[in-house]
């Protein structure tokens, strides 16, 4: 399996996801021509993606979903209720529905969405399977629930959340109701708390993570990155760990 964060951020999310001949995007919320753009940096022709995966129906996860759908035939899998406050075009396109705890085929990908904690009508994350190789893709989550630390463990990838650091968003310029937001236990996840997984956890065989949805207000790569390390090399000495961010496309991940 091979994966690439194509950017992350609340301007926009979209993973590549690829085995064999079967090629996924989980979310769509890069703005169109820039998702034509960084696949094309990658290698990938648009008009060979399968389909696209939504974790849940915010803009900066769905903003290219219906003119990617619309211009190559791309199906959409996404959850009922998500779709239902979602734009009434993506309802007119070809679309699956899907729903936590029941897996489905795409090529030779095996993909199993899961509940996450999130301010959203019915938020999901993935766990993908293809091969002897699994990876977990999880955005957008206020806290790591039972449900979902029992979901990605055993990964050989983790693609997680690191949005903010909690001095930062403390001290920083957001308004109060939206810092409360970002803190509760259905905003985002901060540096701190992901710490806290890997610590107590985390069960070492991950081999990679990548950190995803980094805050530009209210986290620094760096402070994310060296939280992260230090919290995973209490378990494992073997587990790199890899940053993304909203204007670069991170390295290709070879699992």
């Amino acid at each position: 399996m091979r994966v690439c964060v194509l950017g992350s951020g609340s301007s926009g999310n979209c993973t590549f996801v690829e085995h064999g001949s079967t090629r996924l995007l989980i979310d769509a919320g890069l703005r169109y021509k820039d998702t034509i753009e960084r696949l094309s940096q990658i290698g990938v022709d648009v008009s060979t993606i399968q389909g696209i995966l939504i974790s849940h129906e915010h803009n900066d996860h769905i903003e290219a979903a219906e003119p990617l759908a619309r211009n190559f035939q791309v199906p959409v899998f996404i959850s009922p209720r998500a779709l239902d406050y979602s734009p009434s075009e993506l309802h007119l396109l070809p679309h699956y529905p899907i729903a936590a705890d029941v897996p489905f085929q795409i090529g030779s990908i095996t993909i199993t969405p899961f509940a996450t904690p999130h301010d959203s009508v019915d938020p999901l994350a993935f766990a993908l399977r293809a091969g002897n190789t699994r990876a977990c893709i999880v955005t957008d989550i206020g806290f790591i629930s039972e449900n979902v630390r029992e979901r990605i463990l055993r990964s050989d990838l983790l693609v997680i959340e690191s949005n903010h650091d909690l001095e930062m968003l403390k001290t920083g310029p957001y308004p109060w109701p939206l810092k409360q937001r970002v803190m509760s236990n259905f905003g985002h996840l901060s540096n701190e708390a992901l710490a806290y997984f890997f610590t107590e956890y985390f069960d070492g065989t991950g081999r990679r993570v990548v950190l995803i949805h980094l805050s530009r207000q209210n986290n620094h790569p760096q402070l994310a990155y060296v939280s992260a390390l230090q919290a995973l090399e209490k378990k494992s000495k073997d587990t790199s760990v890899i940053l993304s961010t909203q204007d670069e496309i991170s390295e290709m991940i070879e699992l």
